[in-house]
């Protein structure tokens, strides 16, 4: 963030709408226009390609194949406008609205009798304005005892889905005295927004009793850096090693696959001791494969 206060503020008199503020002054660089269609304000999803969506979903199509026709129909990324989370994130709340209330009120029982065999059991269920289920965490007696031994590094993954309802299953997992994985809590979520994170990380510090980890590692995601600023802005946030390996591998194929870049790229990514080490090694690896300025 660069703390921009660029802002304009209105107010309505007697049926009107007036400018009461207005500061134009940015300090940062502003959107490109091929880049303007990426931002917040800009992106939505239309009826027309709901129903796209929706019909592709109904035949049993992946999510990420009904968002590269949409793309490919309209000529590029940049027309489609909304990026490929806008398109999951509305898959799941259109799942969510079909989840039986049968599942619903299973899940709520079993929480229930966790907690009348367990004092220390706890769990948190969050509904939408209709009443409706859509996200829910919970952790053991045990886990709280483990979070007060072991809970100053957590790892907070959402790589996994369900099969069902296709929900975001979110652990939060940390590391013990024999460097065994412990499991601090879970979490359903219906979707990857700052909200619903923002909700999760604030039911997560409740349920151990507002103790704040003093780093947390996760994938690199914008909403849930936003989150972790606003409710762990004192916890040092960084990016997990497998999850940096994975977008290498995604967004660098065509250098990934060369042996000795790949090994480079490893060797400073899990053996360099000191920043000055690291910084001076990735230098060089860009110069070397003409990725300087890459992006």
């Amino acid at each position: 963030m660069t703390g921009c206060k660029a802002s304009i503020r209105f107010t309505m008199t007697n049926g009107e709408w007036k400018v009461i503020h207005f500061n134009p002054t940015h300090n940062h660089e502003l959107a490109k226009p091929e880049e303007r269609s990426f931002l917040r304000s800009n992106r939505k999803i239309i009826d027309a390609q709901l129903d796209v969506i929706k019909t592709f979903k109904e035949a049993g199509v992946r999510t990420i194949s009904a968002y590269s026709y949409l793309v490919e129909e309209v000529g590029g990324f940049e027309n489609v406008g909304f990026i490929k989370r806008d398109c999951y994130n509305v898959v799941n709340k259109q799942k969510l609205i079909n989840v039986e209330a049968g599942d619903a009120q299973s899940l709520v029982n079993h929480f229930k009798q966790n907690q009348a065999e367990d004092p220390m059991f706890f769990y948190a269920i969050q509904v939408d304005q209709e009443n409706r289920m859509t996200n829910f965490f919970w952790r053991y007696g045990r886990s709280r005892i483990d979070y007060n031994c072991f809970g100053d590094v957590i790892c907070f993954d959402t790589t996994y889905r369900t099969n069902k309802y296709n929900m975001i299953c979110a652990p939060f997992v940390g590391l013990n005295h024999h460097w065994k994985n412990v499991l601090f809590g879970c979490a359903f979520l219906l979707d990857e927004t700052t909200f619903s994170f923002t909700w999760l990380f604030e039911t997560f510090l409740e349920s151990m009793g507002n103790q704040k980890p003093k780093t947390i590692f996760t994938d690199q995601c914008q909403a849930m850096k936003n989150a972790i600023r606003v409710v762990f802005p004192d916890t040092c946030h960084r990016l997990c090693l497998w999850h940096i390996s994975k977008n290498a591998a995604e967004n660098l194929p065509r250098h990934y696959e060369i042996p000795k870049f790949k090994s480079r790229f490893n060797k400073i990514l899990y053996n360099c001791e000191i920043e000055s080490e690291f910084e001076s090694s990735w230098d060089a690896l860009l110069r070397d494969y003409n990725l300087v300025g890459n992006k």
